[in-house]
């Protein structure tokens, strides 16, 4: 008769329903092999912490170092000042440079409109902004405000190096750099912006030395010595398209008067003595 006991077998319990005992011989039940599946996967997990490492190891090797930085060309600042504002350096690791942060913090800068960063592997950082530029210039309380083609203050300086229009007939009493400029006479305003526009179109930034919008109904554009009549912002396109090819006629020492008021009459550029 077959009688169960329990046993001790290679220091691992074995269940007293597992052994059976038949006279003096004792059936001890077969241990259960190793499965393939168990180790499969051991060998996996040693892999990946193998991966893992040597990854780690390359990833921050001199491998992967800053070498080389790309920045878009611009007017306002230079490589190394845009370098300097986002904490960027060669020799830093391509992978642990911040570049979310490094957008947020040149964004914030009025002069900028929209920046990118981008990894050329293995060793180059590149920096592409599109640039807001400065399209004319307010006076206001012993300084200059800086304005971009849509009315937005740049800047404010005691002074200027670029020739640009000289915008005058705007009423505000303060201003927020990086924002659009509020004025009590918008329609005014919006005619600075139109203005500036064709004016960039048609390349007369650097010719134009003031505009006066203090009547939106008789906007006066000044070039050298002549006064150009542009009335209203109707036809604005056609106007400052024709202004740009009559003042390139026009010696910079006449003096007289453009009336471009109404584009279904004749020019009339009257000499003044």
């Amino acid at each position: 008769m077959r009688k169960k006991t329990h046993l001790q077998h290679d220091n691992s319990k074995i269940s007293t329903q597992d052994i059976v005992q038949e006279g003096n011989v004792t059936y001890l039940p077969k241990r259960r092999k190793r499965g393939w599946k168990e180790f499969f996967s051991y060998k996996v997990r040693l892999f990946l912490i193998i991966f893992i490492l040597i990854a780690t190891g390359i990833l921050f090797s001199p491998l992967f170092q800053v070498k080389h930085i790309q920045v878009t060309e611009l007017q306002c600042y230079s490589q190394a000042e845009i370098c300097k504002k986002i904490g960027l350096t060669v020799g830093e690791n391509v992978f642990l440079f911040g570049k979310r942060n490094a957008v947020k913090v040149l964004e914030k800068d009025p002069y900028i409109e929209e920046a990118k960063i981008s990894r050329k592997l293995p060793d180059t950082i590149v920096v592409t902004i599109k640039e807001r530029k400065v399209r004319g210039y307010i006076p206001y309380m012993g300084s200059y405000l800086y304005i971009d083609e849509n009315g937005r203050v740049l800047d404010a300086k005691k002074s200027f190096t670029t020739t640009r229009p000289m915008v005058r007939g705007l009423q505000f009493d303060a201003f927020e750099l990086g924002e659009i400029l509020e004025v009590d006479n918008p329609e005014s305003l919006d005619i600075v912006v139109k203005v500036a526009q064709m004016m960039t179109k048609y390349q007369l930034l650097d010719m134009v030395v003031e505009i006066d919008v203090s009547d939106p109904k008789q906007v006066h554009a000044y070039v050298n010595k002549v006064d150009i009549l542009l009335g209203d912002i109707t036809d604005c396109d056609q106007k400052i398209k024709t202004m740009a090819e009559i003042m390139k006629t026009i010696p910079k020492e006449d003096r007289g008067t453009l009336d471009l008021r109404d584009m279904s009459k004749p020019i009339i550029f009257q000499y003044l003595t």
